[in-house]
């Protein structure tokens, strides 16, 4: 695609080698500029591509410069790319060179700002606090927060001077501040880790301590590229100065208008002072703008440059491309906030009928507590949305629910968690119900001695174990208690040896959280899906600081990030999928979208309000005089009047709020629509009306109004505030609420119903068929039914090698390890099945997957590669993975064949792929023995072979080695005979230990006193 750059762009590309600034406007193109300077600079300036340095915010920022710029340079040298980082990156790549100069080794690890609270809340654990409560969460929140800021300054714990106190009750605090920082430090260090404040402090020290590295670095480059450069805190300022000020030509491109992290430590001087601190020799660097927007249109454009003028004088004004239409900004104030959910979501779906794609249009909100009626509505409408942020991805029903579950497996006194699962769709029992199983907890509670120390309470969770103990309780409920403990069961052996993600989806498949997303709505499905998918990532991808991936440090790290989910603020990662997005405004800078809504535009909600951040009554902010930035912060000290501070400090808290309403109204292309209600609150409202905020009021002065309602309600009820607009329903014009009240009232109405539209005779068509499933059930045996013995191939296998075993492991389970040879031979058998059938399937795969049998024998190379070397990867399978069920005089056989091979003389060989290396068959035997007894029952489906070979093919080895029987009658007739043998034993629940070397990789061996005595050869 060829782009022509507007006369501004064109100045910027042509600008001489020196240093200068790029006050870039919202959508003017930045990305785009940006890499075509750097192409000029190598084409026109005569630089190598390795000599040029391109910093940015994030990783997704850095990754698309870096494509955009590999794209219009072409193909070049390997080695001789633009080099491109994030700012944290480039300090990295400092101290992997030179951090042992300043005591940092190479293999520090870098945390998240969530894993920096978990140690920081450790450390407070164990620190001697006298003036007040850190323990908190929200204070290990300020905790943080402190001393991200020292780090921004480019300050340690011990360089912050501590005055003579005296009776300061806020510099006390600010003291037991530092001194838990001070243990963190130490935390740190013993750890081996680093936060993003430690990278950015380190990297300066060793350039301003050791001028000859800066020197060294700076001689690397011959132009810098820094992009959001508006985003830079102080300390990332000065590491970029020592380093390349008045050596390299520096191109700075942000908007300071933009600047919406000051509460992570941006500056605004950064940008303002960038000519100073950057200069040309003897005069300050020259600043360009971009102001042509290839965005939005002129109506939306409008609304952008009124905010940017209640930030100040702004000669900057944004205006639209040629030819762009001019777009719509429109209003809408209702009576309540559920009303003003469901007209959004009537928007959205208005807009998807003119013919717009899902995709197209956002949801946009100052705050995450305003998602979730948006989500309701559009669930209401069958909208299919999606949640960008993790602090709303956890209030999402189905992430809900699963991390409901992950808790109470490793918290058994969680009783909210608890109580969610039962009442919900699977389990739905009520109130009633748990009321009485939470009574006699509360009994049992009384009956225990208050006296003895330590002992823990009786949960609810344990109250299961005791259900023939609690006799007010009704069978119904007592049978669904039973199915949940059995599943509470089931799942609590199943954790004790799988990775979280293996956790996560086991919970979903035993509790058919699939089926349910298979059953819902198209729309409702893929939001489902995009939801449940990122939280698995999310599982798949972390990690914890020390020691193994634990259940229980995994959900406090949940709820750290619940709590304050600040370090995914960056980036947002939109899927390709076409849904409505659901995001706040910091994280949807950057994107942008057809339609844009910002809800919930009410007075101190969007801009919000002041909260009071004085330096100098709260202790967790950093006194101005420590700042770095100091020379353009207000005029304050902690001896100016109280309320002249304040009216300051407000100042810039409004500013602030003003630029992210800039960014907001800015990732509109052609629909912007600005709302609001009288009534706010959920589940009830609140005790008193909200009115227009100012950003309302301004986009209504510059827009249309669509919806008023210029008068405020009483305020409504709880049921009235919750239900205020029916949800749409097939079958009933009211809704199905509606519907039921009526039916409530008359028992009558709805056959009534039914006559009216003339539809009475399926309307008793329909009433028969539900009485008939409900009380014509068949009576119940009077006499047990003995149950068939069903097993699998695995399962012969593990009986024929022990029956104790095969007890432990599909009887009486005991838990279990985690097993890196089934883990292998699943990976090689999912491999090799692509491999025949030259696709992916979509299906998940799990170790019951396919017919994994005993075996502890460690490959000797890849086993796949040595497949690849095998006849089979070059003969096309008859079936691969084929399915069957092989009826026994004494039961049933399920089994997988890995793939059926044409052989000569018209005749099939049966082959089970082995991950290990060559071993006699054994008991395995009895595998292919099923299969061959399958084959000649059935013929998996096709027409039976006239000949029939069975094979074992061990891959563990650098050559693949054939194991192979030919079948004949008297070869099926042993078979069948040892197939059933091993059937009738484990009807007559016959255990016995067989000792023998497969107790060296047994899962039990520690249960097992027989096992032991034969490992240990006494």
């Amino acid at each position: 695609m060829t782009i022509i750059p507007t006369p501004e762009q064109a100045d910027v590309i042509a600008e001489p080698l020196h240093s200068f600034r790029v006050a870039a406007g919202a959508g003017t193109g930045k990305t785009t500029t940006m890499a075509m300077r750097v192409v000029a600079l190598v084409e026109e300036h005569g630089i190598a591509p390795e000599r040029i340095l391109g910093i940015t915010f994030t990783n997704k920022a850095a990754g698309e410069l870096s494509e955009r710029i590999s794209a219009w340079l072409g193909d070049g040298d390997p080695g001789r790319e633009v080099e491109v980082h994030t700012y944290h990156g480039f300090a990295s790549q400092i101290l992997r060179e030179f951090g042992a100069l300043v005591g940092v080794e190479r293999d520090t690890k870098l945390v998240t700002p969530t894993f920096s609270r978990q140690i920081l809340a450790d450390v407070v654990q164990a620190a001697e606090i006298r003036t007040w409560d850190l323990s908190n969460i929200h204070n290990i929140d300020r905790v943080a927060s402190f001393a991200g800021q020292l780090g921004d300054h480019l300050l340690t714990p011990s360089e912050v001077s501590v005055p003579d106190i005296g009776g300061d009750d806020v510099w006390a605090k600010r003291a037991d501040l530092l001194s838990v920082l001070r243990m963190y430090e130490r935390e740190k260090r013993r750890m081996g880790v680093a936060d993003y404040g430690d990278l950015i402090t380190a990297a300066w020290r060793v350039c301003s301590d050791h001028p000859d590295v800066a020197a060294a670095i700076a001689e690397r480059y011959q132009a810098i590229v820094l992009d959001e450069y508006q985003d830079t805190n102080p300390g990332q300022r000065e590491l970029l100065r020592t380093i390349f000020a008045g050596r390299v030509p520096v191109t700075a491109v942000g908007d300071a208008d933009q600047t919406i992290y000051e509460w992570r430590g941006a500056s605004l001087q950064n940008f303002a002072d960038f000519g100073t601190h950057f200069p040309n020799r003897d005069r300050p660097a020259a600043s360009l703008p971009l102001t042509t927007n290839r965005r939005s249109g002129s109506a939306i454009l409008s609304v952008a440059n009124r905010i940017k003028e209640a930030l100040g004088p702004d000669p900057d004004h944004l205006v639209a491309m040629d030819g762009t239409p001019p777009g719509h900004v429109s209003t809408a104030w209702f009576g309540t906030a559920a009303e003003e959910a469901a007209w959004i979501a009537q928007e959205i779906v208005r807009l998807h009928d003119d013919g717009l794609r899902w995709r197209d249009s956002a949801v946009l909100f100052r705050k995450n507590k305003d998602m979730q009626m948006i989500h309701d509505a559009l669930s209401r409408q069958d909208v299919p949305f999606e949640v960008a942020n993790l602090g709303g991805l956890l209030s999402v029903p189905e992430v809900s629910d699963l991390v409901a579950w992950l808790r109470i497996l490793t918290h058994a006194e969680d009783s909210v968690a608890l109580v969610r699962i039962l009442q919900g769709s699977r389990f739905r029992l009520g109130l009633a119900d748990l009321a009485r199983v939470s009574d006699w907890v509360r009994e049992r509670r009384n009956d225990i001695d208050d006296d003895i120390e330590g002992l823990p309470d009786f949960t609810l969770l344990e109250a299961l174990d005791h259900l023939d103990d609690i006799p007010s309780l009704r069978d119904p409920a007592r049978h669904t208690l039973e199915q949940f403990h059995a599943e509470h069961t089931t799942l609590l052996r199943a954790a004790q040896g799988m990775s979280l993600v293996e956790l996560c989806r086991t919970i979903l498949d035993l509790t058919g959280a699939w089926e349910d997303v298979e059953a819902m709505s198209n729309a409702a499905g893929l939001s489902a899906r995009l939801n449940l998918f990122r939280f698995l990532d999310l599982a798949e991808s972390w990690s914890p600081l020390e020691g193994r991936p634990s259940l229980g440090a995994f959900t406090n790290y949940l709820d750290l990030m619940a709590d304050n989910p600040r370090e995914e603020l960056d980036t947002a990662r939109v899927s390709d999928a076409d849904a409505v997005t659901l995001i706040t405004v910091h994280r949807a800078k950057g994107l942008e979208w057809e339609a844009v809504f910002l809800p919930a535009a009410y007075k101190d909600n969007f801009p919000s309000k002041y909260r009071g951040d004085d330096p100098y009554t709260s202790p967790d902010i950093l006194p101005f005089e420590f700042r770095l930035d100091r020379d353009a912060l207000p005029d304050i000290d902690a001896s100016t009047d109280k309320s002249e501070r304040t009216r300051a400090l407000r100042q810039r808290h409004d500013d602030a709020e003003w630029r992210l309403a800039y960014v907001a109204v800015t990732r509109a292309r052609q629909h912007l629509t600005v709302s609001g209600a009288w009534w706010y609150g959920h589940p009830m409202p609140l005790q008193r009306t909200s009115t227009p905020s100012e950003l309302f009021e301004l986009c209504q002065a510059s827009g249309v109004s669509v919806r008023e309602t210029p008068v405020a309600p009483d305020r409504p009820s709880r049921t009235a505030y919750r239900s205020s607009v029916a949800a749409p329903d097939p079958g009933f014009d009211g809704g199905w609420a509606h519907a039921l009240r009526s039916t409530l009232d008359d028992p009558s109405w709805p056959r009534s119903e039914a006559a009216r539209l003339g539809l009475v005779t399926a309307y008793d068509a329909a009433v028969a068929v539900q009485q008939g499933r409900l009380f014509a059930l068949p009576d119940p045996p009077s006499e047990p039914i003995d149950e068939e013995v069903v097993t699998s191939a695995t399962g012969l296998v593990t009986y024929a090698t022990c029956p104790r075993r095969y007890q432990w492991a599909f009887v009486d389970p005991l838990p279990r390890r985690s097993s890196a040879a089934a883990r292998r031979g699943t990976d090689v058998h999912r491999r090799i099945e692509l491999h025949n059938l030259g696709v992916v399937p979509l299906a998940e795969v799990t170790e019951a997957t396919y017919d994994l049998t005993p075996d502890g024998d460690e490959p000797s190379g890849d086993p796949f590669r040595t497949f690849e070397q095998s006849r089979y990867s070059s003969v096309h399978p008859l079936l691969t993975e084929v399915p069957f069920e092989l009826h026994c005089d004494s039961g049933r056989v399920r089994g997988r064949v890995d793939a059926v091979y044409p052989s000569t003389d018209e005749g099939w060989e049966i082959v089970d792929f082995k991950s290990g290396r060559n071993r006699p068959d054994g008991p395995n035997l009895v595998q292919l023995q099923a299969y061959a007894l399958a084959a000649a029952d059935a013929g998996f489906g096709i027409a039976p072979p006239t000949r029939l070979d069975v094979s074992f093919v061990y891959l563990g080895g650098t050559e693949p080695v054939v194991a192979l029987h030919t079948v004949d009658d008297q070869w099926l007739d042993a078979a069948a005979r040892r197939v059933n043998g091993l059937l009738d034993a484990i009807g007559r629940d016959e255990w016995p230990t067989s000792p023998s070397d497969a107790c060296r990789n047994c899962d039990f061996l520690r249960f097992c006193a027989d096992g032991r005595r034969y490992v240990s050869g006494s």
